[in-house]
């Protein structure tokens, strides 16, 4: 995590449909190191599902967040544990 990570405007780096794929982004980001927070955009209180899950992350981390979920991890699930 960067220093100035705490100092820095929190900025949206994705929007999922759903929570589960939100996760595993975010699981992703902080095993990176790269601190994050999930938001709910969804107008549940309504009953209503709008625009999905939001992934922040600091300004100063954006650019690292975006390297980390581009990378394509699938071939880690052909691994023997």
């Amino acid at each position: 995590m960067h220093n100035n990570s705490m100092k820095a405007p929190w900025v949206t780096l994705a929007v999922f449909e759903n929570l589960p794929a939100a996760e595993i982004s975010r699981g992703r980001l902080l095993a990176e190191g790269i601190s994050c927070r999930l938001r709910d955009r969804s107008l549940s209180g309504l009953g209503l599902i709008a625009d999905g899950i939001e992934i922040e992350v600091s300004a100063t981390e954006l650019e690292s967040a975006n390297k980390v979920l581009a990378r394509d991890f699938s071939s880690d699930l052909d691994r023997e544990p």
